[in-house]
């Protein structure tokens, strides 16, 4: 389905020569990648607002790309089961949040997280390997963003705490929990 609507979308493009007609695949892809991503963003916004939660999506986001994006992780084979993944992930982060977590147990998954991602990152698809250089870019920046996210932790949780740290941190522990996973199918 989403392929479809990609080769619709590159092939409409393409007639009216807003896009090279010879790279017709890779704007296909890419609008691929951009549909199944907008899916996924769109139902956890509305997750987010059946919960009356509204800006957990936000927040939730916010803390899983950034580390998704430069310490790697799990990669569905398939858009679908992609975003099945990453809604179900996320409605169970949401609905754990609900349950009040101690400002204890967001220490131990900002050092989890850490911890994971000082030993493993960058984890890489199997379909997209990384050179060398990027490599160490994507490790460093990643092990950089641990550090603030594991001392905002530390600092936010002994100064105020409230749901919307416990969901940032869920995102990072998403994270984390993603790149393990993805090492350890790898």
């Amino acid at each position: 389905m989403l392929h479809e609507q990609a080769c619709k979308l590159a092939t409409g493009l393409a007639s009216r020569k807003v896009i090279d007609e010879n790279a017709l695949d890779v704007y296909t892809y890419g609008f691929e990648l951009i549909l199944s991503a907008l899916i996924n963003v769109i139902i956890m916004a509305i997750i987010s607002i059946l919960f009356r939660r509204y800006y957990d999506w936000l927040l939730f986001l916010a803390a899983f790309i950034p580390l998704r994006m430069t310490a790697g992780g799990y990669h569905a084979k398939t858009h679908l089961m992609c975003i099945v993944v990453g809604t179900v992930s996320f409605s169970f982060f949401l609905t754990i949040c609900r349950l009040q977590i101690p400002w204890t147990v967001i220490i131990v998954i900002a050092v989890t997280s850490f911890l994971s991602i000082l030993l493993f990152a960058p984890v890489e698809a199997y379909n997209k390997k990384l050179k060398e250089k990027q490599r160490r870019k994507n490790r460093s920046i990643s092990f950089c963003m641990s550090i603030a996210n594991l001392l905002i932790a530390i600092v936010l949780s002994s100064i105020v705490f409230s749901d919307f740290v416990s969901i940032y941190y869920s995102g990072v522990f998403a994270a984390a929990l993603s790149m393990l996973v993805g090492k350890i199918k790898k």
